[in-house]
């Protein structure tokens, strides 16, 4: 039996193609997770709120303004919650294991998530249009490099198994329509649309995705009474953000929260389209392409995929970033795969094209993305960590400090406050001059960990935070470069009409001016050539280098 042959064999196991996939991705998105990419301030942000709705048990996450909705955190609090986190890790400052333990795991999980995106896309094609395709878009998604955009704890990572299981269960009753009994089909549907909602509820851009679904819905035996069972959960699920804004009346903020992310400016979309050709130019110019190929055969289910989400960043928002792009991804990857399986189909009278047209795809996707994903560019941010780390533990060495890291008082701890020794020590320590409270100014990448593992009450949320500091006070403040941008471009001035309580560029420069030793800590990100490819995502990799750290 030649070569050739077995692999035909391989490639006709029922299970064998699956199990490749699940081990393609686990790797892809497990290894070195803490290594690349870099942390990006956008996970520390939705990090601080998962561990504040933790440790407090609301959602008033020190920010007066309404961003984004907050099913994001709250979904992934409840999944830190399950494993006890942070109660797991140590909150030793000794230790450095807490710093990289903070990241590890919640981009394991984050990893996770991304194994059942790819599991959910190729059951999507397969359903849609056959196993051939479906291993071959499945693969694409698993090792293409924009994938490494799922390895990032970003909304768009966190929403997206809730779209896809959304229209993998319309997907399925079109494909069965003759499924009884019919109450079964209805709450299917009706499931369909819960969890749109919740990936609405994550992130508004996900509204993008009505069209296609409430199509499939009518396209199932063509009653409008499943596109109103699918929509009224739409609807509903989103809608308690505002309502919540109206009870805590709030709702003029609320307004002005999400008029001010639809006035922002950034890139346009195609800046981004260009941002992405140089992360991964072989799925756009696929993905492309194979949605021009649907749009010819009015394949709607590509089209109305894709279509609509262009069209809201081309015409409603201003501001958009490449990774916002995630949740089409899994779209290109399936026109894509469609795409090389009609190719592969007009090739088959030569044999052995029909196995290298995507294998040759596939492996330079794998080896581009392992390049990627060998290197450590994310280290210096945990160097320092370790720094602050030092600083804070000559500082605790003249103080003890009882620290409970699951957020629950122990009994030994209970046992300890309650003494009236400990009691009055604890008020002359409070009470003295000489004593200080350690205050920890930096972005979000930093403070969630030393307010929440750590335990530093007096860390800001972020640089933006309008908190009053104590004279005497220490402070340790860390500089990078999302901080500098911050003080340059003066925000809290454009857009005091939304969020009053921003800092003051004056008060930060008047911290700043007070601090007088600081140690620098750059990536090297920069050690890459930008300009050749795969490195051109370190362009995207820089982690607000060079950070630089204050303290008085």
């Amino acid at each position: 039996m030649s070569f050739l042959d077995k692999m035909t064999l391989f490639y006709n196991n029922k299970f064998h193609m699956v199990i490749l996939i699940l081990l393609v991705t686990s790797f892809i998105h497990l290894w070195n997770p803490t290594g690349f990419p870099n942390v990006h301030v956008d996970e520390g942000t939705y990090m601080f709120r998962a561990m504040h709705l933790l440790s407090t048990g609301n959602i008033d996450w020190n920010a007066s303004f309404y961003d984004h909705p907050y099913f994001g955190p709250i979904l992934l609090a409840g999944m830190l919650y399950v494993i006890n986190f942070p109660a797991i890790i140590t909150s030793e400052i000794q230790n450095d294991s807490p710093i990289y333990s903070s990241y590890f795991i919640p981009r394991i999980i984050i990893g996770i998530f991304a194994i059942l995106d790819t599991i959910l896309i190729y059951a999507i094609t397969k359903i849609r249009y056959g196993r051939n395709a479906a291993i071959i878009s499945a693969l694409l998604f698993s090792v293409m490099p924009f994938t490494w955009g799922l390895r990032r704890i970003y909304l768009e990572s966190l929403l997206y198994p809730l779209l896809l299981s959304s229209i993998l269960i319309v997907l399925y009753l079109n494909s069965c329509k003759s499924l009884k009994p019919k109450k079964i089909s209805r709450l299917l549907i009706l499931f369909s649309g819960v969890l749109l909602g919740l990936a609405i509820f994550t992130k508004a851009p996900a509204v993008t995705m009505i069209p296609l679904l409430a199509f499939y819905s009518y396209k199932y035996n063509r009653k409008i009474i499943h596109v109103v069972l699918f929509l009224v959960p739409v609807i509903i699920v989103p809608f308690l953000w505002p309502f919540d804004a109206m009870l805590k009346g709030e709702f003029q903020q609320w307004v002005l929260g999400l008029t001010s992310q639809i006035d922002r400016q950034n890139d346009s979309i195609v800046d981004s389209l260009y941002d992405i050709f140089l992360i991964d130019p072989i799925i756009l110019s696929l993905g492309l392409i194979g949605t021009a190929f649907a749009i010819i055969k009015r394949d709607f289910f590509i089209v109305f995929g894709i279509i609509p989400f262009i069209a809201f960043f081309s015409f409603f928002i201003s501001y958009l970033n490449w990774f916002y792009f995630i949740p089409i991804f899994g779209f290109l990857c399936i026109s894509s795969g469609v795409l090389l399986e009609w190719i592969i189909k007009h090739l088959q009278r030569y044999g052995v094209a029909t196995v290298l047209i995507p294998s040759i795809v596939i492996a330079l996707g794998i080896l581009s993305t392992y390049v990627l994903i060998s290197t450590d560019i994310a280290s210096f941010q945990f160097v320092a960590m370790s720094y602050i780390n030092t600083i804070l533990e000559k500082d605790s060495k003249n103080h003890t400090v009882i620290e409970n890291n699951s957020g629950a008082q122990s009994s030994k701890y209970n046992e300890l406050i309650q003494d009236n020794d400990f009691q009055k020590e604890a008020k002359h320590i409070e009470g003295s001059e000489n004593s200080k409270s350690i205050v920890i100014i930096a972005s979000p990448i930093y403070s969630w960990i030393y307010k929440f593992v750590y335990l530093y009450e007096d860390t800001f949320y972020s640089y933006t935070d309008n908190t009053e500091i104590k004279n005497g006070s220490k402070i340790i403040l860390v500089l990078d470069r999302y901080f500098r941008d911050y003080l340059a471009n003066n925000l809290e001035s454009r857009n005091k009409s939304w969020n009053e309580n921003l800092g003051t560029s004056d008060k930060l420069y008047k911290v700043i001016g007070e601090l007088n030793s600081s140690k620098y800590f750059t990536g090297t990100s920069r050690n890459f050539d930008f300009y050749q490819y795969p490195y051109t995502s370190m362009r995207f990799n820089l982690g607000g280098s060079p950070i630089e750290i204050r303290s008085n």
